[in-house]
């Protein structure tokens, strides 16, 4: 028995809030799939599928990475000073912050990685620290 398009919509909602239940992260990789399985299993359009993605992921309060990039940018777009210099305790508090939003399902390290690839993205250099000699070695010790 063929299903109307109301209920198509409504059971690819709940297969994607299957993949999004106790998580408060989908990686692009996931939101991808989810997207792939919406237009091949429930001929979908692209645009159909992206928006009951968006839906159950508003309504269960899970982050998608791209939204958390953007996020993360303008954070970081913020904490530079004029000349685009993100310093060491302002990118901490950043990853910390896509740590938290990500919740915790990445490491701190991982969160690190992330903002260094957004601050690369996004034209930001690190600031000098350090007490006696002020150099850039805390930024350039995060693997890419």
């Amino acid at each position: 028995m063929p299903m109307n398009e109301n209920e198509t919509r409504l059971r690819f909602g709940e297969l994607v809030r299957l993949h999004t239940n106790g998580r408060r992260f989908l990686d692009r990789d996931t939101e991808r799939k989810l997207m792939e399985e919406g237009i091949t299993r429930y001929n979908l359009s692209f645009d159909e599928a992206r928006g009951v993605v968006r839906a159950a992921v508003a309504d269960t309060d899970v982050a998608l990475e791209q939204d958390l990039a953007a996020t993360s940018t303008e954070l970081l777009r913020t904490l530079a000073d004029r000349r685009g210099q993100v310093r060491h305790d302002d990118f901490e508090k950043a990853a910390a912050f896509y740590r938290a939003r990500a919740g915790k399902r990445i490491t701190i390290a991982q969160a690190r990685q992330r903002m260094k690839a957004l601050m690369e993205e996004s034209d930001l250099q690190p600031a000098r620290s350090g007490r006696l000699i002020r150099t850039r070695r805390w930024y350039r010790q995060i693997d890419a």
